[in-house]
């Protein structure tokens, strides 16, 4: 059979022996990233998906304008197909959005444990003996990555344990229903069971799923599909996850100084100033971590 005119030879993945990767310099708006903070990072994703839609919503109305200046009918059925494919491009950000909330938290947890790695005790850190003695060791190679990168961030019991074991806090103390964080934790938990549909059940709502959310007191239409352009469904948890993050990073630059500010009162630990400068550049700065004694 003859080749379609400008049909590419692609060579067939099982005739491949590599994963293609590209330098961050050759993706623009991921290079530009790469250097903030694990706030910053998220935020900047944010944006550019919320720029990513608006280009898509501003195509189409130009192609109507065009349209309805040539004389012809500015409706018909290119409404359908931008509504079809108005649905994936939303559908493709919101679970990049909330896959992104979770390497938010991971990052945010390598960035701290790779500036804490002097001021940890080993038994501290949770999980197998393994993870200990790992902790103990020191050499070329990134602890912090091998022991928070593998974790699954979208449990805040998760969270929770990793804060535990690098400043002796936690945030989301999920199990206290009297929290002020209550409701919001239940709001994590959804969206993370909303991205659990969208990657598992390409976004159709099983009886498994609206159980799941009824016992967060949410409702989803069994055998329907979650919909992220219905009633700015998909925006909505796009801000409410910035909102998040931006307030978990605020308590864990807090919590950082306090857990530093008493190993300093308390037992006379000098904090050395590339400890601050590693923190404020991964995580965030605050004026109570400023004011510690660096030296």
């Amino acid at each position: 059979m003859s080749r379609t005119t400008g049909a590419k030879n692609i060579k067939n993945f099982d005739l491949r022996e590599s994963i293609e990767t590209s330098s961050g310099k050759d993706i623009k708006h991921l290079s530009e990233s790469s250097a903030k903070s694990a706030l910053d990072q998220f935020i900047t994703l944010l944006n550019h998906q919320r720029n990513y839609l608006k280009w898509i919503e501003t195509r189409h109305s130009e192609l109507m304008r065009l349209k309805a200046g040539n004389g012809t009918r500015a409706r018909g059925p290119k409404d359908s197909t931008y509504r079809k494919y108005k649905w994936y491009a939303e559908q493709a950000a919101l679970l990049e959005a909330i896959n992104a909330f979770e390497v938010f938290y991971k990052r945010s947890m390598i960035n701290l444990a790779k500036a804490l790695r002097n001021y940890v005790q080993p038994e501290k850190i949770k999980g197998s003996l393994d993870a200990k003695i790992l902790w103990s060791m020191s050499g070329k190679f990134s602890i912090a990555e091998l022991i928070f990168e593998h974790q699954l961030y979208h449990n805040l019991d998760s969270v929770d344990q990793a804060t535990e074991s690098l400043i002796s806090a936690k945030f989301y103390k999920k199990d206290d229903k009297k929290s002020k964080r209550s409701k919001k934790n239940t709001c994590l938990q959804a969206i993370f069971q909303v991205r659990h549909t969208l990657s598992h059940n390409h976004g159709l709502v099983t009886r498994s799923d609206n159980a799941k959310l009824k016992m967060l007191a949410f409702k989803a239409n069994s055998r329907e599909i979650i919909d992220p352009d219905k009633n700015d469904f998909g925006h909505s948890i796009s801000r409410f996850l910035e909102t998040e993050a931006k307030a978990f990073t605020d308590w864990l630059v807090s919590s950082t100084a306090k857990y530093l500010g008493d190993l300093s009162t308390n037992l006379g630990v000098v904090l050395e100033k590339s400890v601050l400068s590693r923190i404020e550049k991964g995580i965030g700065a605050s004026a109570a971590l400023s004011a510690l004694t660096w030296v």
